[in-house]
């Protein structure tokens, strides 16, 4: 039997997880939820976390800065970044992450079926 994903929504804003939350449990995903790059770390550091949509402005760390932290401990984590900031880039240490312009979602994203092909095409591309 082939395990669930597990999915990890950092938002600091609860409407967004939430809706996200709904979306991805539908598609058959375990959903941890966080509003503060420090709560996300402390769940993945307890949890196998597959994939991850992750706010860049966050109270405390940056969604930057988790990402980075985050690989450390889960070599195989994936992200996609959902950002209310239009002019996000990826610095190069998240590009380095496989964090590329097409897997950074400006918020809000009106049709969550982009937020998982973006996992998606992530996935594919790094396991062919």
């Amino acid at each position: 039997m082939v395990r669930p994903k597990h999915f990890l929504i950092l938002d600091d804003e609860e409407s967004i997880r939430q809706s996200i939350a709904a979306y991805m449990e539908d598609d058959g995903y375990i959903i941890f939820q966080a509003k503060s790059g420090e709560q996300a770390l402390e769940i993945i550091k307890n949890n196998h976390i597959d994939e991850a949509v992750v706010d860049i402005r966050l109270p405390g760390i940056d969604g930057n800065t988790f990402m980075i932290e985050a690989r450390k401990i889960l070599p195989d984590i994936k992200f996609v970044v959902h950002t209310g900031s239009a002019d996000y880039i990826p610095p190069d240490a998240v590009k380095a992450l496989g964090v590329t312009s097409d897997k950074v979602l400006i918020k809000p994203v009106s049709d969550l079926k982009v937020l998982c092909e973006a996992l998606k095409e992530q996935y594919y591309r790094e396991n062919s």
